[in-house]
């Protein structure tokens, strides 16, 4: 039986026809009784974007339709069923809050529903959304545990400013949520407290997504989107961010990853200043959240000159804006620029006024000759005495053995490497407020080890393939240099024989997974013995980045010693944000709570959105650092965060929000 004659018998049973209106919002299935019903399918209409309309998965549509592919056309009917009622399954890109605001359920009662501590759920799990037709779940025990409220109920006496205080949240956030145009709120009300991933200002287009599907998650009307985001046809790809809100006047609107400190010196303002403006109690700020910069901010522009290869979508991205408010600011009429052309840009919020400053560190004087070996100039380079024979990561399985044995790979890295320190050692300081201290950096993976690969897309759509190790080995570069700057004693556990920090120009030439890196151990890489490069896993040997830190921190006293372990992510079913992870027992559920405490103060520096978490890893565990966490800088499971990646100002912008957290840490703590 083809799919279009079973269609039409399900329909002489089932004549429910289904129609979606741009703007209309279909409410959550979950609470509702089992049925069936038929969608006609409309022009422009995909498998996945239906799929998402109806909270169902795409292979459970192709199952219902007896489909062998994604192939659908318009005038097409298909069969949709609900949900079993009192449930929901969550699907790719799912969070907590998205799907208790659809279900008409708090955060807090999910929660206790299915026995969730924390914020952590996974694609395919089965919440209940009704007490009396659901199943306990089982609860990780290395979930986040500093429960949030998303929501309040107000008592008598209650008055906004006490309640932001309470929940560390500014009261124009609160009015801003719930739409309050004064402070007036009355016992009995329930007010929202955090953006949900519906408040943010950003939309990053995942696989099967359409404008209308689009439009109908976020409440907007299919041409609002288009106008915001300067859209003639609807035609979109997939990784690229669209913006929901207009920007307004001396307004700045928090992003993922946004700090405060960054927001504030973007704009040449003190956060003190921001903080008075906005009536923040903390420096936590989240996605979503409309910053006040005041009647006239020190700087509201900056200016950027195009690049051969810029796009004005690349730029506006690059720069959190529109291409429509890029345009307007400039007063273009169509699209189009040359190398050379100044345009004006928000600030990137990387650049300030308060570090000899970082914007002032002369990078490209770190990229010169090096340890005697020869300068190859790439554009995802330097390199030094040899090079990638591939100009770019070619796909997910290639990669380039080193060329050298282990023990003279190993010489040629710290030859590299003591070039590399003398030249920081000539720089000047940024401060002495670590002067003491001893850092080891461990860069993820590396050796025969590359991480996450994982394809991305270009300007035009073509192919970019991102490796996990080549990129967190870059950042942690950048952040070993500022320390030792700021009179930090720094150690990396990892080096590489051929290239130090590198740039990306253009992005499209992605770093090579070159399996070259080595340990930074000259007992360890005497031999040549394929199993003493570095390798992860049960199998691998994790316990040499352990055994390198309890080695730089001899003679050095406990108090003065962290660990700083760089990762990205790949996990679906976690937020699109940087996540920080200490150390949590899984029989016992006991956390380290220096580590705990650290993770929480650098929270916020680490820009909007960013959660923290205990977890059972190796690295951490029995680790001779008192204060020791894992850092998952970006999540590669998010297109936008790949992207981000292959961005050397992105990367350098990381690297920054780590070294002011830690500072800032060890500066409170005197």
């Amino acid at each position: 039986m083809n799919s279009v004659h079973f269609l039409r018998k399900a329909h002489r049973f089932r004549t429910t026809h289904i129609s979606l209106v741009a703007g209309a919002v279909p409410r959550a299935q979950a609470g509702k009784a089992a049925s069936q019903s038929v969608y006609r399918v409309k022009k422009g209409d995909t498998l996945g974007g239906i799929a998402s309309q109806y909270k169902v998965s795409v292979k459970a549509l192709r199952k219902w339709n007896k489909l062998r592919g994604d192939r659908i056309f318009e005038g097409q009917r298909l069969l949709i069923k609900s949900v079993p009622s009192g449930f929901y399954i969550v699907k790719s890109g799912d969070t907590l809050s998205e799907i208790a605001l659809q279900s008409n359920l708090s955060i807090s009662r999910l929660r206790k529903l299915n026995g969730i501590s924390g914020n952590r759920i996974y694609t395919g799990q089965k919440l209940k959304t009704k007490k009396e037709t659901a199943l306990k779940a089982k609860n990780e025990p290395f979930d986040e545990p500093f429960d949030e409220p998303f929501e309040y109920k107000v008592k008598p006496g209650d008055n906004l400013s006490i309640i932001a205080q309470r929940f560390d949240v500014a009261v124009g956030l609160i009015r801003q949520l719930n739409g309050l145009k004064k402070n007036r709120i009355y016992p009995g009300q329930t007010l929202q407290l955090r953006p949900s991933s519906l408040d943010e200002a950003v939309h990053v287009v995942r696989s099967g997504e359409t404008l209308s599907s689009i439009a109908l998650k976020y409440r907007m009307n299919v041409s609002e989107i288009k106008r915001i985001n300067d859209i003639d046809g609807n035609k979109i790809v997939v990784g690229q961010e669209l913006r929901l809100k207009a920007t307004k006047p001396h307004i700045h609107m928090v992003e993922r990853g946004d700090a405060l400190w960054e927001v504030a010196q973007a704009y040449g303002l003190s956060v003190a200043e921001i903080k008075r403006l906005n009536g923040l109690t903390s420096n936590r700020i989240y996605p979503g959240q409309e910053l006040q910069l005041g009647a006239k901010p020190a700087k509201r522009f900056a200016t950027y000159t195009v690049k051969k290869g810029d796009s004005l979508g690349r730029i506006a991205r690059l720069h959190q804006m529109s291409v429509a408010d890029l345009k307007r600011i400039n007063h273009m009429r169509t699209a189009l620029i040359h190398p050379g052309d100044r345009l004006k840009v928000n600030p990137l919020l990387r650049k300030g006024r308060e570090w000899l400053k970082i914007s002032e560190i002369k990078w490209d004087d770190l990229m010169g000759s090096s340890g005697g070996y020869k300068k190859i100039n790439l554009g995802n380079g330097p390199y030094y005495g040899s090079r990638p024979k591939a100009r770019r990561q070619k796909n997910r399985r290639y990669y380039e053995s080193a060329p050298l044995s282990l023990r003279n790979t190993f010489k040629r890295a710290r030859k590299l490497q003591a070039a590399f320190d003398k030249k920081i050692s000539r720089m000047g300081r940024l401060s002495d407020k670590l002067k003491g201290w001893h850092i080891v950096l461990d860069p993820g993976h590396g050796g025969l080890d590359p991480g996450a690969v994982v394809a991305n897309l270009d300007g035009n759509g073509n192919k970019v393939y991102v490796v996990e190790d080549e990129y967190v080995y870059d950042i942690a570069l950048r952040v070993y240099v500022m320390l030792r700057l700021h009179g930090a004693h720094v150690t990396l556990t990892l080096l590489s024989p051929n290239h130090l920090i590198r740039h990306s120009d253009p992005p499209i030439h992605t770093f090579v997974n070159e399996k070259n890196e080595v340990y930074n151990s000259r007992g360890y890489n005497q031999g040549n013995k394929r199993d003493h490069w570095p390798k992860g896993g049960r199998n691998g040997n994790l316990s040499q980045r352990i055994i390198i830190a309890g080695n730089a921190f001899k003679n050095v006293p406990r108090n003065r010693r962290i660990f700083l372990s760089f990762h990205a992510d790949i996990d679906p079913s976690a937020p699109n944000a940087p996540l920080v992870l200490y150390y949590q027992s899984r029989r016992t559920g006991k956390a380290d709570r220096k580590s705990r405490d650290f993770a929480k103060s650098v929270q916020p520096f680490l820009g909007a959105g960013t959660f923290i978490r205990g977890q059972n890893l190796y690295v951490l565990r029995n680790n001779p650092a008192p204060i020791r966490v894992m850092l998952e800088l970006r999540n590669l499971a998010y297109t936008d965060h790949a992207w981000a990646l292959r961005f050397e100002e992105l990367r350098q912008r990381d690297a920054e929000k780590v070294v002011r957290g830690l500072v800032e840490y060890i500066d409170r703590k005197g």
